[in-house]
């Protein structure tokens, strides 16, 4: 597959028929960030074809020359929310990848902010922003209803001891450059059934430190009638949903052997970086000083 260099996939998951104008919020969130190309992939999780009519509808109002959408299908009735997302991976054409739920929205300065910081350092291969968590309510009319704003997941810096600890970083809050990550890290694990954003996460983390924009360039967004399915909802309201708590508690221990494995890594490697410093400062202090020609020092 061509990689376009300067084309920004977003990955947009969608599953609820019933939910179809939030999609359509998501898709035009989206399209108000100035920065071009952009292209949208819809991941549907749905065996429907009501709903994927009326995507397909949704795309044909977008669809124009430097912003393209394209509609992947995966026909279950299961929740396979990694396997989503990594349909939208392997479909998509840009070298800069992103992720948005359908539910949850970008600002307009989003992929701007990213997209300048990422492509103005060589080394930075992943970029995140704040985001805002947002308590929603929907009206019967399928009106939408900002209640309250909170920022939980603000840090001042990034801190892989604070990632270690819980996911600050939602999924929607970064951009992947693909030329600068290693390839098998790209994909989600899909045994995952939740936790997969935050067992993906670690997995790049501990192989590349990201750049933190400290503008709030996105929402996550929480409903008071737990319809989107969110655990934080579920506590604050002390809605237990004892299937959903019983795969976190699995998913969290998978997470705690990843973080495991990946604190073992860096523990190696800077062994290694440090047995090579003593070694070259060994063999320098054995040379020591001695008296060189003249040359030139070009720089």
């Amino acid at each position: 597959m061509l990689i376009n260099n300067n084309l920004v996939s977003i990955i947009v998951r969608t599953c609820n028929p019933q939910r179809f104008f939030l999609l359509e919020k998501s898709v035009k969130s989206i399209y108000d960030n100035k920065y071009r190309p952009i292209e949208i992939i819809i991941v549907a999780q749905t065996e429907s074809d009501y709903f994927i009519e009326k995507i397909n509808k949704l795309i044909e109002k977008y669809q124009e020359s430097f912003f393209l959408m394209q509609l992947v299908v995966n026909r279950t009735s299961e929740d396979e929310r990694a396997k989503n997302l990594n349909l939208g991976i392997t479909k998509s054409q840009g070298r800069y990848i992103g992720f948005l739920d359908d539910d949850d929205i970008f600002y307009d300065n989003h992929i701007p902010l990213l997209i300048n910081s990422i492509k103005n350092s060589e080394s930075t291969a992943w970029v995140y922003g704040d985001v805002a968590l947002v308590l929603c309510h929907l009206t019967k009319s399928n009106n939408l209803q900002k209640i309250a704003f909170e920022y939980p997941f603000k840090r001042d810096k990034f801190s892989m001891k604070e990632l270690f600890k819980q996911n600050f970083i939602p999924l929607n809050s970064y951009l992947l450059d693909r030329n600068k990550i290693q390839t098998d890290l790209l994909l989600f694990d899909e045994s995952f059934r939740l936790g997969e954003d935050y067992a993906f996460l670690i997995k790049i983390a501990v192989k590349y430190i990201p750049e933190y924009i400290e503008q709030v360039t996105s929402e996550y967004r929480i409903f008071q009638d737990c319809s989107n399915s969110n655990t934080i909802m579920n506590d604050r309201l002390n809605v237990p949903d004892k299937d959903k708590m019983k795969s976190w508690s699995y998913a969290l221990y998978r997470i705690e052997v990843i973080k495991e494995n990946g604190l073992e890594r860096m523990i190696q490697n800077f062994r290694r970086w440090s047995g090579n410093m003593l070694r070259n400062g060994t063999r320098a202090i054995a040379l020591g000083p001695r008296t060189v020609k003249p040359f030139i020092w070009w720089c």
